[in-house]
């Protein structure tokens, strides 16, 4: 079983042997470069045939020779090498091990096979295994280096943690110029033993990590991520993921309408809002978030005050505002007066400010920066220029901002219109002052939007959802009908779904004409006739549903013509129909859960019924959820307006909504390791206070073997 001591030999050994290491062999010799460039203080020994010293470390001819048991091993040999030195090693005694180099569980058959031996005497002797086929991973403050690749001269201890699944982005982070430092930096690669969430969870446990960063190609333990997080979040520390991939899950997707759409991007998405990571999409992002977190002032609100010095640019910061969603409001009349006193009089006074005016901007640029600053309405002040290598004035902005810092307590930072063209000095000043210079208007601003989301979440209330009466009974029958039915149509569907309190028109299930037609007198016309059967799954498309009957003679016309229509593409297909009430016109909405591989039962709410693939208005959270998070869900959606009511039409029900979302999503949990998927498409959701109703479903069980 693997230990948190043996974690800890792996982030902060105090002897390191290199396996594989001679001075043609450039990996290995690199590994001890580091560890002598950056003042390693630990013991070091080189394992290699030649037995030659390397970087002036002695070097031994096997592992067996070694005078002692390293905390830790570097491997850095071929596949089938690396399987009979790791066993050596474990033989010996060691806890901890950096695989580096290619060609085990990425790389086929062979390479899969080693890579699960190398697991399970991993597990056996309980070693702590950093790869393979990684980077390695670096712990500045201790010169631990444990990489093959060149790190920069300026490598310094820092407070941000990073777990990257890509040994491009590790050497990236490495060698980052936005003054970015690591406390702990880990290539993880094919996560074989160690996963990301176990990295994290170790930095967390250090009082100067302030900042956790993570690439993820995959999350190989959605649970454990999801603890990790929450423990970020007790002690005050951000959590940021870039996650790549947008493939689709393809689980159920010929079977439910949810199934097709639950591609695991927009559920890795959802759930990581619903647990208040900040997410972001592109590695510039990563960086401009990091670098304002860092600085440790978080934005109230999303509202900016931004002075900039071009009329041009500060179009193009209105514009990437509003589409990252932060708001300029309008300036207070006392701002306003003290801009005018020094503004030239023929500059209008706005939000943005373009306060370049007759130039004399050593004057103005400190004034408007400060009367923004002291405005109520202002969150965060921005200074948008582009800081120009070579210029007076980037010195002169960059003293200026220096000067805000010491003024107020509010968020502050320099957003740049372009990434390119910086003049160093000016910004290196800044950024040794703890004043955040983000580069780009997109990021720049997306990245202030980020923290204020992510504050406003923290600081939101956030109660455990409340597990309602009679789930044990629900996942009883859940299980009872299931195991003699793994697909379950409407009728049966809604039944199940009625034990968790959410509401269906009445109906009977006729098997002849004569039954349909007392049916429909009990129920009073107009009714709703709809053909059953173990594949007709979406009946809509089939021309199996028809709405809107008004009497006796047009459900039988109704009747025989669905007969006939059904029978030609599906003859005994049939086994039944169903004659309903009528539910009056409303939105149409979709509920739906799936057992993602990832993070468990997923619910999802989407808007468009039967259209609902082609809007793919959906969100999705992690089951069961609250009546916020339910409410969280419904503001994401795009068509979010429509609930409003739109062109004329009245509100719909929203609390109506909420509460069948929440219902839906213990029906999710009752229903984890039963359901594979299941699905309410439509929920009519109709006028404020006329309630939602279920009006069609789909329960799929889970396969088992």
């Amino acid at each position: 079983m693997l230990t948190k001591r043996a974690l800890g030999l792996l982030l902060r050994p105090r002897s390191v042997a290199v396996v594989g290491a001679s001075p043609r062999r450039r990996m290995a010799r690199t590994v001890l470069a580091n560890l002598r460039r950056f003042g390693y203080r630990g013991t070091v020994w080189a394992v290699h045939p030649s037995g030659q010293p390397v970087e002036g470390y002695p070097c031994y001819r096997s592992i067996g020779e070694l005078p002692a048991v390293p905390d830790c091993a570097v491997i850095a040999l071929s596949p089938e090498n690396t399987l009979f030195a790791f066993r050596e090693l474990v033989e010996l005694g060691v806890r901890a091990a950096v695989i580096l180099g290619s060609g085990f569980g990425e790389a086929g058959p062979d390479g899969q096979r080693i890579q699960a031996e190398l697991v399970s005497l991993a597990e056996e002797h309980g070693v702590a295994v950093c790869g393979p086929n990684c980077l390695g991973l670096i712990v500045p403050d201790e010169g631990v280096t444990l990489t093959g690749y060149h790190l920069p001269e300026d490598l310094a201890s820092g407070a941000v943690a990073g777990v990257v699944q890509s040994g491009s982005v590790f050497w990236s982070l490495a060698h980052n110029t936005r003054g970015i430092r690591f406390r702990y930096l880990v290539s993880s690669g094919n996560e074989a033993v160690l996963d990301a969430a176990e990295y994290l969870a170790a930095a967390l446990e250090d009082p100067a990590v302030k900042l956790l960063v993570a690439f993820l190609e995959t999350v190989r333990d959605g649970p454990r991520l999801l603890e990790v997080v929450e423990v970020a979040h007790r002690r005050g520390v951000p959590v940021v993921v870039l996650k790549v991939g947008r493939s689709e899950a393809g689980r159920a997707a010929v079977l439910a309408h949810t199934g097709a759409l639950a591609g695991s991007h927009e559920v890795v998405a959802g759930v990581l809002n619903q647990y208040g990571v900040i997410r972001v999409d592109t590695l510039d992002e990563l960086y401009d978030v990091a670098e304002f977190l860092l600085a440790g002032r978080l934005p109230a609100t999303n509202r900016v005050g931004a002075v900039t010095d071009s009329g041009g640019e500060k179009t193009l910061i209105l514009d990437w505002g509003e589409r990252v969603g932060i708001a300029f409001p309008p300036l207070d009349i006392q701002t306003a007066e003290r801009l005018r006193g020094v503004l030239a009089p023929y500059v209008p006074i706005s939000n943005p400010l373009d306060a370049w005016g007759a130039g004399n901007f050593e004057e103005v640029y400190p004034v408007a920066l400060q009367a923004l600053a002291d405005d109520p309405a202002v969150d965060t002040v921005v200074l948008g220029t582009d800081m120009v290598r070579e210029t007076e004035e980037a010195q002169l902005y960059a003293q200026a901002l220096l000067k805000l810092s010491r003024y107020t307590a509010k968020p502050i930072a320099v957003v740049t219109n372009q990434a390119n063209g910086l003049d160093n000095t000016a910004v290196s000043m800044l950024r040794s002052a703890g004043v955040p210079v983000l580069q780009g208007t997109e990021y720049g601003y997306r990245a202030i939007a980020r923290a204020a989301w992510y504050r406003q979440w923290r600081e939101r209330p956030r109660p455990q959802p409340q597990r309602p009466s009679g789930l044990d009974e629900l996942r009883a029958a859940l299980s009872r009908v299931l195991r003699s039915s793994p697909v379950l149509g409407e009728y049966e569907a809604k039944r199940l779904l009625a034990l968790i309190g959410l509401r269906h028109p009445q109906e009977w299930l006729v098997h002849t004409l004569g039954e349909a037609l007392a049916a429909a007198e009990e129920l009073g016309y107009p009714v709703v006739l709809k053909a059953v059967g173990p594949h007709l799954l979406h009946k809509t498309e089939r021309g199996a549903v028809r709405l809107g009957i008004g009497g006796p003679r047009e459900l039988e016309r109704a009747w025989l013509e669905m007969s006939e229509r059904i029978a030609e593409f599906q003859p005994g297909g049939v086994t039944g129909f169903l004659v309903q009430e009528q539910v009056p016109p409303g939105l149409e909405v979709i509920l739906g859960c799936h057992d993602d591989p990832t993070f468990g039962m997923v619910v999802s709410v989407g808007l468009g019924g039967v259209l609902v693939e082609l809007l793919r208005d959906v969100v999705y959270r992690r089951a069961p959820i609250t009546a916020e998070e339910a409410e969280e869900m419904l503001s994401e959606l795009r068509g979010a307006a429509l609930l409003a009511g739109y062109r004329g039409k009245a509100p719909r029900d929203r609390a109506a909504l909420v509460d069948a979302l929440v219902r839906f999503s213990w029906f999710a949990q009752a229903g984890e390791g039963l359901i594979e998927v299941a699905e309410v498409n439509p929920l009519i959701v109709r006028e404020d206070g006329a309630g939602a109703w279920v009006v069609d479903g789909l329960i799929v069980a889970r396969h088992h073997g």
